[in-house]
């Protein structure tokens, strides 16, 4: 192996790294999210039927939470690749077209999020500016919605980084040389 391949093996190897980190955080985030989601619809359910008063925040921070979990576990699932898509074009294709087509369906992706990402910020930035607030909690609206635009521009680097570190084939039988183990 010469330096240039090694050099690329460990670029690689660190950019996996990196994906796989970035992937695990965010599920652990919206494990979290709903745990919390859970805890407080709890507590909310003994204060309400034992002690007939109940936290008024409650329904809105679980909404806000429930948000923030299916974004950030989405981050998760750009990684591992285990969103919703048509893999019939991919499996009819012969095999030596696959990873060309899996590569332009990466980029339609990010053309049709980048969008999305754009006006998220757009509508985040008008809500700072006018520092719209919630009705219960009075949380400023633009810390939620936040989320929206950093979760998809997240989900478009975790899907185009797997253009570059792409996974392991499931019925290879190998591991993936990417992952220390």
């Amino acid at each position: 192996m010469d330096s240039q391949q090694v050099q690329t093996h460990r670029l690689k190897g660190a950019l996996h790294w990196l994906g796989a980190r970035t992937a695990f955080i965010g599920l652990w985030l919206a494990a979290a999210a709903l745990l919390t989601i859970v805890a407080l619809n709890g507590v909310n359910i003994v204060l309400r039927y034992f002690f007939f008063a109940a936290f008024s925040w409650a329904e809105e921070a679980m909404l806000f939470l429930m948000i923030f979990g299916v974004y950030a576990g989405a981050i998760s699932v750009a990684w591992h690749q285990a969103h919703i898509r048509i893999d019939a074009f991919l499996n009819l294709a012969p095999p030596a077209y696959r990873r060309a087509l899996d590569i332009a369906g990466t980029i339609v992706l990010a053309v049709i999020l980048v969008p999305v990402l754009l006006a998220s910020y757009r509508v985040t930035s008008m809500l700072f500016e006018f520092d719209q607030r919630s009705d219960a909690m009075h949380l400023p609206m633009w810390i939620p919605q936040s989320v929206v635009p950093a979760a998809m521009l997240l989900i478009v680097l975790m899907s185009l980084l797997r253009i570059f570190v792409p996974p392991a084939e499931p019925d290879s039988g190998r591991p993936d040389p990417h992952v220390a183990g």
